[in-house]
C-alpha cells in the first residue's frame, strides 16, 4: 500500500487529506503472524473517514492480503439506508465479453432506460428490489456517473462488509468502489464523496 511518487504509505496519505479538509481518519492494521516457512509479514489495514459531523456518508478501504474473498481489497464511499439487509445490488459496466456473450446479458428487468441498460451489467437476487431502486431516473444518471469515475468502478448495496465501521453494523448501505487499489488523488476522493451523498436523495 505504498504511493510510488512519494514512497509514502498510502494510509498517510489518507489520514493527511482527512486532516486537511476538516474531517476525521480512523485506522487500524493488524499484522498476520509470520513463521519461519513463511517469515514475510502481512497487515490487514482498515481505514474510514466521515464526510461529515452527522455522518450522512463515509470513505471506506479495507486490505487483507490473507483472505480469499474477491472483496479482500476495496476503497470507496458509502451512506446509510433503509432498506433490509437482506436485499442486494451490484452494478459494474458492461465489457466487451458482456456485449458479445449471449449467456451474460442481464437476466433482471432493471425498469432502467435503454441506455441505461446497454451500459450496465446487474447482478441481484430479488427482481422486485432492483426494478424499484433502479426506477428513478436521477439514481440511473448518478450510478453511471460513478461507473465513468474509473474504469474499476462498481456500484452496491450490501455487497460489501462495511461491518468494522460502527456506523454500518448491521446497517444497509449503498456506494460506489473500486477493488483495484486504495486511492490518494483528493479530487477523485472528493468526487466518491460527492456521488456517495447523491444517492442519498434517489432512494
Amino acid at each position: 500500500m505504498e504511493n510510488s511518487e512519494y514512497n509514502k504509505p498510502t494510509h498517510e496519505f489518507l489520514i493527511d487529506f482527512a486532516n486537511k479538509t476538516g474531517r476525521t481518519a480512523y485506522y487500524t492494521e493488524t499484522a498476520y503472524p509470520t513463521f519461519i516457512s513463511q517469515p514475510t509479514a502481512h497487515h490487514k489495514r482498515t481505514i474510514y473517514i466521515p464526510n461529515n459531523e452527522k455522518g450522512t456518508s463515509f470513505l471506506i478501504a479495507f486490505n487483507d492480503p490473507k483472505s480469499l474473498s474477491e472483496n479482500n481489497l476495496f476503497f470507496g464511499a458509502f451512506t446509510p439506508i433503509n432498506v433490509p439487509t437482506s436485499k442486494s445490488l451490484f452494478i459494474r459496466k458492461k465489457d466487451v465479453v458482456d456485449k458479445i456473450n449471449p449467456f451474460k446479458k442481464n437476466k433482471i428487468n432493471s425498469n432502467g432506460t435503454e441506455h441505461f441498460n446497454a451500459q450496465t451489467y446487474i447482478s441481484a437476487q430479488d427482481e422486485a428490489f432492483v426494478s424499484k431502486t433502479l426506477t428513478n431516473i436521477s439514481m440511473q444518471n448518478n450510478i453511471l456517473e460513478c461507473l465513468n469515475l474509473q474504469n474499476t468502478m462498481n456500484v452496491e448495496i450490501n455487497i460489501l462488509n462495511l461491518d468494522f465501521v460502527p456506523n454500518f453494523k448491521n446497517i444497509s448501505h449503498i456506494g460506489l468502489f473500486t477493488r483495484l487499489h486504495w486511492i490518494t488523488d483528493e479530487a477523485m476522493i472528493e468526487a466518491f464523496f460527492t456521488k456517495a451523498e447523491a444517492f442519498r436523495n434517489h432512494l
